[in-house]
């Protein structure tokens, strides 16, 4: 292939992809039929979990993955660009995608438009001294410029290599070091916290850490994808990474060995004067059940209160979000779904559910996104509880998922999710009854938010 055939292929290719993705920048150019797929992205690009599950012929919004929790590595929700390992118990079914024309006329580029591209990357093949980018760089450049047009951070592309390792983690299959991690203002890599018992929490690394090399490659300049692409690998293989630590004048070598990074969903225990705690770290497919599970032996304690911690936890799927709100709320709204186009979807408690009694605290921060605001905005709006922390992260839109030809996805924010009392969640978030700064480290004493909640439930009773 000549250069001038090369490039006028490359054209070609941002030609096409300009103009599919321009035209999703109009509000309601698609309406989502009954059997649409669509999930959500939590903080981070956690890369929250891709595929959701419908049992009942309606879409199941999926709500990350993506703050963002690391290493785990695929980030949720988008928060802090924490990436999150997101297990569900087994893979979610993607039911087929019925998209149907709304009336309003797609966005279409003319002849002129596309001479003009063919035009560019001939001037550029042309004349650039250096060297140039392949034709799936360019395409996917072309793409994710296109993409920014739209300022939405949730609605984006995602490249073949990262769409593949979030189907992984659907499947539970995730090799790495096991750490909630996000890029610092510097450009390092910064451990926000290793998970307990994991590879990167046995090896010493503490949450403050910032990775400034991987295997002795500079991590500077790189996206955080291709970071924790680094860091990734199989089972039993080791990782070097450099430690900048401000309680150390020089930055050190610390050697990982991968493991399959396993997140406990749920850990429960009673704390002192019988205070009930339970701590969810995601909603993934079975996390109800599981929740269920613990709140069964942990009431039988007959506690005076419960703590349940939602604290970075990331998301996951609606409906599991749904299920959750439903252990702790009697009949009512649970949250509002609500699309460009005005149409509502309403998402409802019942009545019978073992832990509707109980008086409860809920703990939250800046890391608890998506599926985890939709369980605080609930408690909080209809009065069940007492919302301690930080506010929350503030992902309260829905995306639709699409499978691309070479693997890649684009995720396409269709609608926004809303609190009982109508409050919008998306960017707004979930503020807490009770402002308490996040600690260093969760649990003890020195845990100044579960030390408030403590003291509040003694406080009120």
């Amino acid at each position: 292939m000549t250069k001038k055939s090369r490039m006028y292929f490359v054209g070609m290719l941002i030609a096409i992809a300009m103009t599919l993705l321009l035209a999703l920048a109009f509000a309601g150019v698609y309406r989502l039929g009954q059997n649409s797929v669509v999930n959500e992205q939590g903080p981070t690009e956690v890369l929250e979990v891709a595929e959701l599950q419908s049992s009942n012929g309606k879409a199941e919004a999926e709500t990350k993955s993506e703050p963002a929790a690391a290493d785990t590595i695929e980030a949720t929700s988008e928060i802090r660009r924490t990436e999150t390992e997101v297990q569900a118990a087994q893979p979610a079914q993607t039911p087929e995608v019925t998209l149907q024309p709304a009336e309003t006329a797609p966005l279409e580029l003319n002849q002129e438009d596309l001479d003009l591209l063919f035009e560019v990357w001939e001037i550029v093949g042309r004349e650039f001294d250096g060297e140039l980018p392949s034709d799936a760089e360019v395409t996917y450049g072309a793409i994710n410029g296109t993409l920014q047009l739209l300022d939405d951070q949730f609605t984006r592309f995602v490249s073949p290599e990262i769409a593949e390792r979030v189907r992984e983690q659907l499947e539970g299959s995730f090799e790495g070091i096991g750490a909630f991690v996000d890029l610092s203002e510097d450009g390092y890599l910064l451990i926000v916290r290793p998970i307990k018992d994991q590879p990167a929490d046995l090896a010493g690394l503490l949450g403050g850490d910032l990775v400034s090399h991987v295997n002795g490659e500079p991590v500077r300049g790189k996206s955080i994808d291709a970071i924790i692409a680094d860091i990734k690998g199989p089972k039993g293989t080791t990782v070097v990474l450099t430690i900048i630590r401000e309680s150390e004048t020089e930055p050190f070598d610390v050697t990982i060995a991968r493991d399959l990074v396993e997140i406990p969903i749920v850990e429960s225990e009673i704390l002192t004067d019988n205070i009930a705690y339970v701590r969810l770290s995601s909603f993934s497919g079975n996390s109800a059940d599981q929740l269920e599970s613990e709140l069964e032996n942990i009431l039988r304690e007959q506690p005076r209160a419960l703590i349940l911690d939602l604290r970075d936890n990331p998301g996951g799927f609606l409906s599991q979000s749904v299920e959750v709100t439903d252990l702790f709320l009697a009949d009512g709204v649970a949250l509002y779904q609500r699309d460009s186009l005005g149409e509502e979807e309403v998402f409802t408690t019942s009545d019978g559910d073992l832990a509707e009694d109980v008086a409860l605290v809920v703990l939250v921060n800046a890391g608890s996104a998506s599926a985890s605001e939709i369980v605080a905005g609930a408690v909080k709006d209809r009065n069940r509880g007492t919302i301690i922390g930080e506010t929350t992260f503030g992902k309260g839109s829905v995306q639709q998922s699409h499978t691309l030809s070479d693997g890649s996805e684009l995720r396409v924010t269709i609608a926004r999710w809303y609190t009982p009392n109508q409050a919008s969640i998306d960017t707004e978030g979930v503020s807490p009854d009770i402002a308490v700064a996040t600690p260093e480290e969760f649990g003890g004493e020195a845990d100044t938010q579960l030390q408030e909640a403590i003291k509040y439930i003694l406080s009120n009773e």
